[in-house]
């Protein structure tokens, strides 16, 4: 399944993160380090230890092999010592391209039906990323109809996975419906084997499916055994988290939010306590997830208009946009890519629709607004270049201070701009200079979104306590942007914190 939408802290087009791992001298560490990522299906974990300590591992695996005596007469330790095993043959087959482990398990390919069946499950992965789902789901239908017969621990470790990937497969084509039942029979599975791990991503899965498809009883229900389940493993966190999910779907979740991450824990913003330390960070958090091929249509998109390449990125953002009807993101981006293109009347269709499907969605509210303006004539195109380069275009601060600098001299009524030279001449050192670029924006920022973030930015350098309460108050009331408003109320409850610079 699709992560959700990075934090506000992005720019324009999304960037992104790699995954290390450091070497680990200890066999017996190092093996129990790989099955536990292997377990909890922390894939790029365990790729990551396995690449940063390949020699080792390929040395010590012949060993391996053989159950440890310790777990030998525990049916569940065991097989989770198994599956780990064969995750890690999988990571080194498929990832690192050294079939050699998956040999030691198996034998030769052509003898092995196993080894025919874990790259069956190879192809797919590989369609998968092509997003040729079509291809991908008549492999694995092919490869179930193939090993009905099959008997084994290896059967036990590999059906549960190609059940749930054919759901996955359904899911993100966008023939969700169809995805249900491939994931309950993966679930039925984990279920019968007692593969705690997997009962808890296919419940998962189960429950993205019936939250997409809006079927909020459905998602509730498969959220409460989520948190039944995590309960039993002693994951009170997770589960308390699950069952707060699981009351909110039920009375029918909004389209978009805010949501607060403080020390590694998601809270509602309402809900953060006043104590917690710890740097905030804030996600928009939608009532689905976002079909595969729409996210990946549009980081291609988003590559190409990084690069000035604004007419095929278009495309890709409204093939993105068909892949998945529900997800703002796509037509978002399309937005903006009008907006340089300077086909405004068509950018403003975009930014409605994007309004629509998650109302708040990032600066989706000001950029309607802009979007507006410059249709109606109001605004002239180079202004929203300038306010463009400002927020995503090179240049160091001293550059963009100057740039700033002018641009509010030549459109001296556009707020945006002064919200920028705000924060370049914070970021410089000039605090006064930026107070005063905030409370002049403020004189004319009638819209929202704009309005809530220079709120916002005034409210934590004012020295009075009476504006600041005065100003965050309004930013929390405004319908406005959701990430200050947001920011506004925990400010407000960590005024303490916000004081002493933490």
């Amino acid at each position: 399944m699709v992560a959700p939408p990075p934090g506000d802290d992005m720019g324009f087009f999304d960037r992104f993160r790699k995954v290390k791992a450091s070497t680990i001298g200890d066999p017996v560490v190092l093996r129990e380090s790989l099955i536990a990522a292997a377990v909890v299906g922390n894939r790029k974990q365990l790729t990551a230890l396995s690449r940063a300590n390949r020699e080792a591992i390929a040395t010590q695996f012949p060993g391996w092999r053989q159950l440890p005596e310790a777990i030998r007469d525990d049916p569940s330790r065991a097989q989770r010592y198994i599956h780990g095993l064969i995750a890690i043959a999988e990571v080194f087959s498929q990832d690192l391209g050294d079939p050699s482990l998956m040999q030691l398990l198996t034998g030769p390919e052509q003898e092995n039906p196993l080894a025919r069946w874990q790259q069956g499950l190879e192809d797919a992965r590989t369609s998968v990323e092509e997003l040729d789902y079509r291809t991908a789901i008549t492999t694995l239908n092919d490869l179930l109809i193939e090993v009905r017969s099959l008997r084994g621990s290896g059967v036990d470790r590999y059906l549960p996975i190609t059940y749930g990937q054919l759901g996955d497969c359904y899911f993100h084509s966008g023939a969700v419906e169809k995805a249900i039942s491939p994931f309950q029979h993966a679930l039925e599975l984990c279920e019968r084997t007692g593969d705690a791990e997997g009962v808890l991503a296919y419940l998962g899965n189960l429950h993205e499916v019936h939250r997409y498809l809006g079927r909020t009883n459905e998602a509730a229900d498969c959220a409460d055994r989520l948190a039944d389940a995590l309960k039993k493993m002693a994951r009170l966190d997770a589960a308390d988290s699950y069952r707060q999910r699981a009351a909110r779907v039920r009375v029918g979740e909004p389209l978009n939010r805010v949501v607060v991450e403080v020390a590694g824990r998601r809270y509602e913003v309402a809900e953060v306590p006043p104590l917690v330390e710890g740097k905030a960070q804030f996600f928009h958090e939608r009532n689905r997830l976002s079909l595969r091929p729409a996210t990946v249509l549009a980081d291609r998109g988003s590559a190409l208009a990084t690069s000035g390449d604004h007419e095929p990125a278009l495309d890709l953002f409204r093939d993105a946009a068909r892949a998945d009807r529900f997800d703002p993101q796509p037509r978002y981006l399309e937005g903006l890519t009008l907006l340089l293109l300077e086909r405004h009347h068509q950018a403003v269709e975009s930014y409605e629709a994007a309004e629509e499907l998650a109302p708040g969605w990032f600066h989706c509210r000001s950029n309607l607004w802009l979007a507006r303006q410059l249709a109606l004539g109001e605004l002239e195109h180079e202004a929203f270049l300038a306010l463009f380069n400002l927020v995503d275009g090179p240049g160091t601060p001293k550059e963009k201070h100057k740039l700033a600098r002018r641009a509010v001299a030549q459109w001296s009524g556009l707020a945006p701009l002064y919200l920028e030279l705000g924060q370049v001449a914070g970021a410089l050192g000039y605090p006064q200079e930026a107070e005063a670029a905030y409370r002049e924006g403020l004189t004319h920022a009638e819209e929202p979104d704009v309005r809530t973030r220079l709120l916002v930015q005034l409210g934590v350098l004012t020295r009075s306590e009476a504006e600041k309460d005065h100003l965050l108050r309004e930013a929390e009331a405004l319908e406005g942007n959701l990430v200050s408003a947001a920011m506004a109320t925990l400010f407000r409850k960590r005024k303490p914190n916000v004081r002493s610079g933490r």
